[in-house]
């Protein structure tokens, strides 16, 4: 038995570099995520930019890093072999117009070459 026989067939399949083209991933700049602990790279998708990161009050830095912290946070309190990791919101700055997300998802996947990314996104996203 194969994944389509249980999911069906694959209906669209796309790239990282795809999405980012497209502006529904974002790259988090590498000092960004180094600032916090993080060394494996990061995206983040729109959304989940404009929930906890985005604003014109010139603290988009600040939030960033805000967030990069509370991801590195929920990865060291979670078992070494996790992959998925959730940060609630009280842990999380909000940014200009929050609409109510109560928790950002982090997740541990292969990028487009197979090195491991860390995708930030909003749960309902995944």
């Amino acid at each position: 038995m194969d994944l389509d026989d249980i999911y069906g067939p694959e209906v669209a399949s796309f790239t990282q570099a795809q999405f980012l083209a497209d502006g529904t991933f974002l790259q988090v700049p590498p000092e960004a995520g180094a600032a916090a602990g993080i060394t494996t790279p990061l995206i983040i998708t729109a959304d989940a930019r404009r929930e906890f990161v985005a604003g014109d009050d010139g603290g988009e830095d600040d939030r960033l890093h805000a967030v990069l912290c509370a991801v590195a946070r929920a990865i060291e309190q979670s078992p070494a072999d996790e992959v998925c990791y959730v940060v609630p919101a009280e842990d999380l700055p909000s940014g200009q117009a929050p609409t109510g997300e109560d928790q950002l998802i982090a997740i541990t996947a292969p990028g487009d070459t197979g090195a491991p990314v860390l995708t930030l996104m909003l749960s309902r996203e995944m």
